[in-house]
């Protein structure tokens, strides 16, 4: 795809969506975001995206949200299931209608988040279903690309703010399988894989691995983030069975900070299993660069400058 094209992207109001949306704009192209909630997505509106309301659930809107697009990115992903929102009904059922649509309006390329650990064969639910999402993906006719990402972080992320948020008032905090490996890799990394796919016919029919340069245990993700914001916590290690009664009363609070089955998925290490970043879209950031830079403000300005001279010198 030459010049401006138009992208669509599908779950595109969130952390991740805004990234590549920025990065789509830049760039030249329009945007359209199908979402659940448009109204709670002002910051899109100002960058000049097109906003739809759409229900992947139910297939409403996507007709609407996806004409006249040459690209469609689907970021669909839920966290824990609520009401009619379960993961078959997003992650599955949801990819199979914006497939539909995208054949309907004739749309040739589809990038997929998926995430990394999808398993047809794990007990956790959000797995199985990304890993279902991802057979329906190879078995359409589309010209696709799948990422599977590890932690994704940055600013307005909902890992390390989350936590953050959490210490502020808590000078003791529960360890859930502290020695569990995890591979953060930064939003921007993570935009810039999807842009640079958009068009490129050596991404299709490839399913990328995400993930930063280094993996890291669940304890020195903490350690770090209390390191950087000069807090003193305990950490308390929680034996599984603890963890899983608290789980299942967590699992009914508007938001649970923890659910049974995010309990499966933090039980697994979440790394990468060859390369930590495909190199045709260029080197990822380290954590600890980019971690000081939202998470308490320091050297903001000079790390961007940085970091957007080698993404000029990676697009020339």
């Amino acid at each position: 795809m030459q010049g401006k094209g138009h992208i669509c992207i599908v779950g595109g109001s969130g952390f991740v969506g805004h990234a590549i949306a920025c990065a789509a704009r830049k760039q030249g192209y329009h945007i359209s975001i199908a979402c659940r909630h448009p109204e709670k997505a002002r910051d899109m509106q100002v960058d000049s995206a097109r906003m739809v309301r759409t229900d992947v659930a139910s297939g409403h809107g996507l007709d609407e949200a996806i004409a006249g697009a040459d690209c469609v990115i689907n970021l669909v992903g839920l966290l824990f299931e609520k009401g009619r929102y379960t993961f078959e009904a997003a992650h599955v059922h949801g990819t199979e209608h914006i497939l539909a649509a995208c054949d309907r309006a004739g749309v040739k390329q589809y990038l997929h988040m998926s995430a990394l650990g999808a398993d047809s064969a794990s007990t956790s639910a959000y797995a199985r279903t990304k890993a279902t999402a991802e057979v329906r993906v190879r078995q359409s006719h589309m010209e696709w690309t799948i990422f599977r990402p590890s932690i994704i972080y940055g600013a307005g992320d909902a890992f390390f703010n989350r936590f953050k948020q959490l210490t502020a008032s808590m000078p003791v905090l529960p360890l859930i399988e502290g020695d569990t490996r995890f591979q953060p890799v930064w939003v921007e990394d993570v935009a810039r894989a999807f842009m640079a796919s958009v068009g490129n016919r050596h991404t299709q029919g490839k399913t990328y691995e995400l993930g930063g340069p280094r993996a890291y245990s669940f304890r020195e993700l903490l350690e770090m983030m209390l390191g950087l914001l000069n807090r003193k916590r305990l950490l308390i290690p929680v034996p599984v069975p603890a963890a899983r009664l608290m789980a299942l009363f967590m699992q009914w609070l508007p938001t649970p900070p923890l659910t049974p089955d995010q309990l499966i998925l933090l039980q697994h290490d979440n790394v990468v299993k060859d390369i930590a970043f495909p190199k045709e879209f260029g080197n990822p950031a380290a954590l600890e660069d980019i971690l000081p830079t939202y998470l308490t403000g320091n050297r903001t300005i000079q790390l961007q400058q940085r970091l957007d001279r080698d993404r000029k010198q990676f697009w020339q």
